[in-house]
């Protein structure tokens, strides 16, 4: 009787665990959460750099959630990779910088900002290394993450997009471009799934149609807003409060641009060379003047939440 009654225990433990286990749900299945007042960061290369000039992601992001006081700041980096390469301030005419330097800069951007969520962004630049830089590829998106994770508690990975036919660019080369580019996103979702990252797939849906680039490489306002549309339907957020083409909406969107171009001569004057390189003893005074752009900066915030809590 004691072994019967054992075996049944021992059933119910097992059915407890598997039901335990099966309904239990990785960071991708479920919504993406946003409490009061976060701060979100785009990190990464042209893809978000050039999203600065749309505003669409953003305006996506806060239409969906108008009154959680959502603050959004764009460090993406033309040509830059996981490494920080492209982050140096080292422009004497001769280097470029040590890729040291670059990751050590982006630290303390990252340090500074202290962000609640961090949207990555990289693996186009890095896929011209073809399959002998896969390797480093990995290990370089993993010292990226660990670092991040260091400073904030929630990472997102944003695949690569790939290339478009047409622009006078041979076929041949769009589909070797794209079957390098396709390794990479893999390696980047591999590296998401371990590391237990929600990852978004922008790679497979952008390879369906050619209509979302400007030269191929680099997305339109009609591609930003598509790529808002798939990361807001991947992390399962709300309906859209408005249509994103409507009146208040592009209100909303050129607030958003006006604010994000302040932010971008915040963090990377014009004379940068004075501010923080290798001129910078050369001219005071010019590293008082990022600054004094803050100000308008939180007024552009203003404006932007005022706009969101009429709606």
């Amino acid at each position: 009787m004691r072994i019967i009654c054992y075996h049944v225990m021992l059933i119910l433990v097992l059915v407890l665990q598997l039901s335990s286990c099966t309904s239990k749900t990785s960071p991708a299945q479920r919504s993406l959460v946003f409490n009061q007042n976060e701060k979100v960061v785009f990190l990464g290369n042209a893809f978000f750099e050039n999203a600065v000039a749309y505003g669409e992601i953003e305006t996506t992001f806060s239409l969906s959630f108008p009154n959680k006081n959502i603050t959004f700041r764009n460090i993406g980096w033309s040509g830059d990779n996981v490494y920080a390469h492209a982050r140096s301030r080292a422009r004497d005419g001769q280097k470029f910088g040590s890729p040291e330097e670059g990751f050590g800069m982006l630290t303390e951007q990252i340090t500074d900002l202290k962000p609640d969520k961090i949207f990555i962004a990289y693996g186009f630049n890095e896929s011209f290394d073809d399959d002998a830089g896969i390797e480093a590829y990995r290990k370089g998106l993993n010292r990226l993450l660990e670092m991040l994770g260091q400073h904030c508690p929630e990472l997102i990975l944003v695949s690569a997009i790939p290339m478009e036919k047409g622009f006078g660019i041979p076929a041949e080369h769009i589909e070797s471009r794209n079957k390098a580019l396709k390794k990479y996103v893999e390696i980047t979702e591999e590296v998401a799934f371990k590391g237990e990252y929600r990852f978004i797939d922008l790679f497979t849906p952008f390879s369906k149609e050619n209509k979302y680039t400007t030269n191929g490489i680099h997305l339109s306002s009609e591609g930003y807003r598509k790529a808002g549309d798939l990361i807001a339907e991947a992390l399962i957020f709300p309906q859209l409060v408005i249509k994103i083409d409507s009146k208040k909406a592009d209100d909303i969107r050129n607030a958003i641009i006006k604010k994000n171009t302040l932010f971008f001569h915040r963090w990377r004057p014009q004379n940068d060379a004075y501010v923080y390189g290798l001129r910078k003893h050369e001219q005071r005074i010019a590293q008082e003047e990022p600054a004094q752009i803050e100000p308008f900066i939180v007024k552009q915030e203003f404006a932007i939440t005022s706009l969101l809590e009429k709606l």
